[in-house]
C-alpha cells in the first residue's frame, strides 16, 4: 500500500492520524517499504524492516483502547532528501479521559523517494524526569 506525500509534514500528519485511528493500512502507507526502516518504541528494542515494524504497530493497535495524540514540534531539519522532526507526543487514552496524558519524545525521519516523502525511522522514548528543586541551604548557627 502506498500513497504520495508531497512534504514530510504530510507524511507525519498521516502517521499520527493512523496512530490515533489504529489503522494498520494507513500506518503502512506512511512508511517506506524498505528493509532500511526502523522503529523504536519506548523502552523497546530496535525493530528493522517492514515486517517487524508493522507487526509491532498491529500489536499496539490490537491492545489499544483508542488514543488521542497531540504533537508539539521541537525541532525540524530538512536537507535534500532527508527530513528529521523532533517532537513531543502527548498521548491520552480515549477510553479513560481521567488518566493524565503521557508525554513521549520522538524523532521521526522521512526520506524523499519516487513515491514522495515516507517515514524511515520513528524513535520514541520517555522524557527525562523533571529537574529536582534545589536543596535549601542549612541554617547558619551564629552562637
Amino acid at each position: 500500500m502506498s500513497s504520495s506525500f508531497e512534504t514530510p509534514q504530510d507524511t507525519e500528519d498521516a502517521f499520527y492520524d493512523a496512530f490515533e485511528a489504529g489503522d494498520l493500512g494507513a500506518m503502512q502507507a506512511a512508511w517506506e517499504n524498505s528493509e532500511d526502516i526502523a522503529c523504536i518504541h519506548p523502552v523497546s528494542p530496535v525493530l528493522r524492516g517492514p515486517a517487524a515494524v508493522m507487526d509491532a504497530w498491529k500489536q499496539i493497535f490490537e491492545a489499544g483502547a483508542g488514543m488521542s495524540i497531540e504533537v508539539h514540534h521541537h525541532h525540524w531539519i530538512e536537507q535534500g532528501e532527508l527530513a528529521i522532526h523532533i517532537v513531543e507526543e502527548r498521548i491520552s487514552q480515549s477510553a479513560d479521559p481521567r488518566r493524565p496524558p503521557v508525554s513521549v519524545l520522538a524523532s521521526n525521519v522521512y526520506r524523499l523517494g519516487t513515491q514522495g516523502w515516507l517515514m524511515v525511522l520513528h524513535h520514541a522514548s520517555p522524557p527525562p524526569p523533571p529537574p529536582q528543586p534545589p536543596m535549601p541551604e542549612p541554617p547558619i548557627n551564629l552562637q
